[in-house]
């Protein structure tokens, strides 16, 4: 659906890494911005909005300030999982949840939202029930969220907004506005080593060297700008793995082990 007079993008996690990148690809492709990050961004191309996305008041500050009517959000601020347990909840599940929620009245038909998964959540269907329960519980209830996640918080909450993905996706068919996810593998940001931290250094260190490299930025922002734009029109309600083929491998691994076994 082509629009005469554009409305802003909403892009979270704006300061550094992918969000930084995924800005500056959509702002050369002519976009209009609007940015929100804890870290302010002295050079970005629209509005920015200095906000806390961990809280109900901090997303509530954000969303006040925003325009009344938007083409999209693109959900790209998280957190690694060295981060606490209730930081990583709220930042990567709440925040993604809450943000959508609030967003979607001012999102025009058209329009699109755009989650930041992970490889990692592969597999989540095979943990729905619980998936759910974590993606809808309320802020208020941490200690049925930590039962949930046990001590796996960051691959929990990229499960969580991979089921988020399809809800609203789901809930929003007859307004023709898309919801999709991009999933990453390891890539090439300031908080890699909080991955090496969080997954193993040699599981991570062994994934660069299998795929010959990590992962850019640019090749997740990439994915991101198709999916807002007009060629993505018809991808709704799904996930879109960028790891250079790494889960691919890991499962055709994990099927030979098997079948050995059988």
């Amino acid at each position: 659906m082509l629009k005469t007079q554009p409305n802003p993008l909403v892009i979270t996690g704006a300061a550094s890494g992918i969000g930084a990148d995924t800005w500056r690809r959509l702002s050369s492709a002519g976009h209009e911005l609007v940015g929100v990050d804890r870290t302010p961004v002295e050079d970005f191309a629209g509005q920015f909005i200095v906000g806390d996305l961990s809280t109900a008041e901090g997303i509530a500050a954000v969303v006040e300030q925003l325009p009344e009517q938007l083409d999209g959000l693109v959900n790209i601020a998280g957190v690694p999982g060295t981060a606490p347990v209730e930081t990583v909840l709220a930042v990567n599940v709440f925040a993604v949840r809450d943000l959508t929620s609030a967003c979607l009245p001012r999102i025009t038909d058209g329009g699109c939202v755009v989650n930041l998964s992970s490889s990692v959540a592969d597999g989540w269907l095979d943990h729905a029930t619980a998936v759910r329960q974590l993606a809808f519980c309320s802020r208020g209830d941490l200690q049925q969220a930590r039962e949930l996640v046990e001590d796996a918080a960051y691959l929990w909450s990229k499960r969580a907004v991979r089921l988020l993905t399809e809800h609203f996706a789901a809930q929003l068919v007859g307004r023709r506005v898309r919801v999709t996810s991009v999933s990453p593998g390891p890539v090439q940001t300031p908080i890699l080593d909080d991955f090496r931290r969080d997954h193993g250094q040699d599981k991570v260190n062994g994934a660069g060297e299998l795929l010959g490299r990590f992962g850019s930025p640019e090749d997740i922002s990439a994915v991101v700008e198709f999916l807002v734009s007009e060629q993505g029109c018809w991808v709704n309600g799904t996930d879109i793995r960028v790891d250079g083929g790494l889960a691919a491998w890991r499962n055709e691994q994990a099927a030979r082990v098997a079948e050995e076994q059988a």
